[in-house]
């Protein structure tokens, strides 16, 4: 009978890998994405972040399958292939060493920020941050490259007999005894002691009400003394988390360069595989709890995943509904208008109605009442002049004829008053004026003519608007 590996140990891998490898890469496509779409953040230190998140992608994408295809084949077999037994390895180094590199980098970046706040502005450029990360990745692949010569893959005789392939990274001689020993020491024991300092004199500027930020005073928002602090706990968290998830994974590395192969026999084939998956995950799981630390730590980061995901979510409703979600809510405003529009109209005519004419006294009012005007941005209310024109029928033998001439008059003023409401003088008058006193003179010619045995009447005339108040204009008719 083939050995298997134990069922708690397989499934227990295959749910932790599968957590970390989902959740992960969901983050880590979210975390440039917000940083792209909000322009305040857009800083050297988020370009250095965006920089980890594409490492970590690399590691979910490449490595974390191979832990899914291992738990289900026979132990200690490779059945990826010549290229992945090469690749594997290469991309879980280079990426540890490049996020070391990047982690550095932030790590100094903030020290410029907060220590040296006068230097910071021409040393910490978003150009500068892209370079630096080009380096770091630069720098990894050439410290990374001999992993390529030390991984084989090579066909053995396996426990029943047959011919299996196997990947073997072993360090059989010296020199890669110390090629681990020196990857170890150079990117991993080196930089903890220099991030323990930088993040010690950060936290004692900060802590200090002498320190630099508070002799230089913030004149934008994203300086102030409180984001800056909060910038630094949500850093000191990932690189607390990036030295905790490795450690396992870089002991059980020197372990196994350092020891015997009596050891493995004695601790068991069982304690070993749990041992090994075990670091490995929490290998795996350093690439992806970074999302959700600047969720946590970060409000910026906070509210740009939460908007990230509402216009995600409206975006793939309206997919699947073919848009009509989007139009059901543009009715839904259309209609919500028209009945504001409709009982603001109602109300005004109701308005317009209490105006009404007294009989007894033979006078007219004309009202205009406001019209409600709706465009398509919003709604503005236009008022048109109001006329109010006041008349008196005189008594007379030539009365038939001076009501014609009333009925003429009026019919002209209102014309003329109506086609000329806009145009407005410098003294505050209408040019329908002049044409009015022209029309004046006319009916007082006219009435100096009628029997002097006729009552009086008259007829006044006055203009009422929100541009120009004009003075009240008389006609006396006999």
């Amino acid at each position: 009978m083939l050995p298997q590996i134990p069922s708690y140990i397989r499934n227990t891998a295959m749910c932790f890998c599968i957590a970390i490898m989902t959740l992960g890469v969901i983050g880590n496509i979210m975390v440039p994405i917000v940083i792209v779409k909000t322009k305040d953040m857009r800083n050297s230190t988020n370009i250095f972040l965006t920089n980890l998140s594409i490492a970590d992608l690399l590691v979910l994408l490449v490595c974390t399958p191979t832990v899914l295809v291992e738990v289900n084949t026979p132990p200690e077999t490779w059945v990826l292939g010549h290229e992945m037994c090469k690749a594997v390895p290469f991309v879980e180094l280079t990426v540890a060493h490049a996020s070391v590199l990047t982690i550095l980098a932030i790590s100094f970046e903030r020290y410029y920020a907060i220590c040296e706040p006068l230097k910071a502005g021409y040393v910490c450029t978003k150009a500068r941050a892209i370079l630096i990360c080009i380096l770091a990745w630069g720098i990894a692949a050439v410290f990374t490259s001999p992993i390529i010569w030390v991984a084989e893959y090579k066909f053995v005789e396996y426990i029943d007999g047959s011919s299996v392939a196997v990947r073997l990274t072993q360090a059989t001689n010296n020199w890669t005894v110390g090629y681990f020993l020196m990857t170890i020491i150079v990117f991993f024991i080196l930089p903890l002691p220099i991030l323990m300092v930088l993040y010690a004199i950060i936290a004692k500027n900060l802590i200090s009400s002498n320190g630099p930020m508070m002799r230089v005073g913030p004149s934008k928002p994203e300086l102030s003394l409180k984001a800056r602090k909060q910038v630094v706990l949500m850093l000191g968290a990932v690189v607390l988390s990036f030295f905790l998830c490795l450690l396992p994974f870089r002991l059980l590395t020197m372990w196994i360069i350092l020891s015997s192969e009596q050891t493995f026999f004695e601790i068991g084939v069982e304690r070993y595989y749990s041992l090994s998956y075990f670091c490995r995950i929490m290998f795996y799981l350093n690439s992806g709890i970074n999302p959700i630390l600047y969720n946590l730590m970060s409000t910026k980061f906070r509210k740009g995943f939460l908007r990230l995901i509402l216009s995600t979510w409206q975006s793939a409703v309206s997919s699947i509904t073919c848009g009509r979600y989007k139009r059901i809510r543009a009715r839904t405003g259309i209609i919500t208008g028209m009945a504001t529009n409709t009982n603001t109209n109602t109300s005004d005519t109701a308005g317009s109605h209490a105006t009404t004419s007294s009989i007894p006294s033979r006078q007219s009012n004309r009202r205009y009442s406001d019209d409600m005007v709706n465009t398509n941005s919003s709604t503005r209310t236009v008022t048109k002049t109001q006329i109010q024109i006041q008349l008196h029928i005189p008594y007379g033998p030539d009365n038939e004829m001076l009501a014609m001439l009333q009925s003429s008059v009026t019919t002209k003023l209102g014309n003329e008053v109506q086609h000329n409401d806009n145009n407005v003088c410098a003294s505050g008058r209408r040019k329908s004026t002049a044409k009015c006193h022209k029309m004046q003179s006319a009916m007082r010619s006219r009435s100096e003519s009628a029997p002097t045995g006729t009552s009086r009447r008259s007829v006044h005339v006055s203009f009422d608007d929100e541009e120009a108040q004009a003075p009240e204009e008389a006609v006396t008719l006999t």
